[in-house]
């Protein structure tokens, strides 16, 4: 072990002393090795490891907040702990954030008016993204770091909004980028003025003890999220896991979707398991487990019942003989079924879904049928949207086209493919503006409403599903079942 690191380290077990014998808030702080909190939040790997070097703490009642913005003085005594800084005991009706704001101006983290008049109310506002890089900078040259110059001119560059930094705070903005220890954001700014939460400031200061040599780099343990806990018959669950190192060393136990695959997406594996009216409700366990390691990690999630319609057609024998038949359905499956078993392993959209056309909601998600009192053996495997002929149709979001054509049984009809296996589908349509191969944007009209194929009358059939397992179209657009009780509020 370096001297360096020796002394850090004997430091940090100083503050915990000063700590132990000084109320720094209503109550001692927790350095809790796990927070109830964040078991389910993506920053829990994050947190949890600075916390094992006492370089962040919790509340009394064992909770983080994560979510929660972080003040100036938060971040203050963040990162003075984190570099084992001494910081006297509190005086008695002192404010509790003092002694951590002379031992900032002490080690040259903060100048001595650096935040108004550094009483109590100014260090208490929320924290701006340009004043943590001014002081985690601060903090890792003043222990010798250094800033290579071309990595500083590159991310001098990268970013739009740098103009925007306050020119007191502009040199060390740049110089956090180019560390690394503060990332601009996908739509390529900084966004200087705006306020961090809590778990953004446990990566800080992970990159932070990282560069510094303290923390081993890549010694995050694997964290897994779920989108839900509980969801509902119709709903997708969306799996994410970090820090592992590769998607074909993690293997998940599941007996909810036999075609479950992971995908890579930023750094994050993800996975998608789709529920219907087929899924058993109930608990359900996942169980991850990763290669490298060995380690097991087990998440439950409940699946809720949902009470299904019953929907009783009456639809012209004529029409039901022409398009219902074994003709029909064996060009339904030589077409159709093909259009969904190949998805783009990359994602085509990055904004959220909308309904592809208004109207009045006439069988909903889920529903079984009796056709000319004859009950079918399938369920209704989407929305069916009643409009005008001609009413135009949508692409629900950004995505490839994998079929346009029209098929005796569900008229015309479209496929696309939004990627990681999650496909729209459009039939009856009177309409097609679009060809397979076509790549289309969210909100590009695609088709008109028709009454083409099996029908009743001029509608949209809108189905939603990952590669053939259909899902309630509505859980993507409104987070919500759409229903013949709804779906006017929801079209608002």
């Amino acid at each position: 072990m370096s001297y360096k690191n020796l002394r850090r380290i004997l430091g940090l077990i100083l503050v915990i002393a000063v700590i132990s014998v000084s109320t720094l808030t209503a109550a001692t702080p927790s350095y809790a090795a796990s927070f109830r909190d964040v078991d389910n939040h993506w920053s829990k790997s994050y947190v949890e490891t600075v916390s094992d070097y006492k370089a962040i703490t919790g509340y009394p009642d064992g909770t983080f907040k994560p979510n929660e913005t972080i003040k100036r003085i938060e971040f203050i005594s963040l990162i003075v702990n984190s570099q084992g800084t001494y910081v006297r005991d509190r005086k008695n009706g002192e404010f509790w954030g003092q002694p951590y704001v002379e031992a900032a101006i002490r080690s040259n983290l903060i100048g001595s008016d650096e935040f108004g008049n550094m009483g109590e109310s100014d260090l208490n506002r929320n924290i701006s993204r340009e004043e943590m890089a001014s002081i985690v900078v601060n903090a890792y040259t003043q222990t010798g770091g250094r800033i290579d110059s071309s990595a500083l001119h590159k991310a001098s560059t990268g970013l739009s909004d740098f103009d925007k930094v306050s020119s007191d705070y502009r040199k060390n903005a740049i110089a956090s980028v180019a560390l690394d220890l503060i990332s601009g954001y996908p739509n390529g700014t900084f966004a200087p003025n705006q306020n961090a939460n809590r778990a953004e400031a446990a990566v800080i200061s992970y990159r932070l003890l990282v560069k510094q040599g303290t923390i081993p780099d890549n010694s995050l343990p694997v964290n897994v999220t779920l989108s839900k806990e509980k969801l509902q018959q119709g709903d997708m669950l969306r799996i994410n896991v970090y820090h592992a190192n590769s998607s074909s060393e993690l293997s998940l136990v599941q007996d909810l979707y036999p075609g479950f695959k992971w995908y890579d997406s930023n750094g994050v594996i993800l996975g998608y398991i789709p529920t219907n009216y087929h899924t058993s409700p109930g608990v359900h366990s996942l169980n991850l487990k990763d290669s490298r390691t060995g380690k097991i990690i087990t998440k439950n999630i409940q699946v809720v019942s949902r009470d299904f319609r019953v929907q009783y057609l009456t639809v012209d024998p004529n029409v039901e003989a022409s398009t219902r038949n074994d003709e029909a359905n064996a060009q339904y499956r030589k077409y159709f079924n093909p259009a969904r078993e190949v998805s783009s392993p990359v994602k085509y959209y990055s904004e959220p879904f909308i309904l592809p056309t208004k109207g009045r909601i006439t069988t909903e998600f889920g529903e079984t049928r009796t056709v000319n009192s004859a009950p079918t053996s399938y369920r209704h495997s989407g929305l069916d949207i009643a409009a005008p002929t001609n009413t135009e149709v949508l692409a629900t979001n950004a995505g490839k086209v994998t079929l346009a054509m029209h098929l005796t049984l569900t008229g015309n009809s479209i496929v696309i493919d939004h990627g990681e296996g999650l496909f729209s589908v459009y039939f009856h349509l009177e309409k097609l503006f679009v060809s397979k191969g076509d790549l289309v944007s969210r909100g590009q009209l695609i088709g008109g409403v028709g009454s083409t194929g099996f029908s009743t009358g001029p509608h949209l059939h809108f189905t939603m599903s990952h590669f053939s397992t259909n899902v309630e179209p509505g859980f993507l657009i409104y987070n919500q079942p759409v229903t013949k009780n709804n779906y006017q509020e929801l079209m608002k």
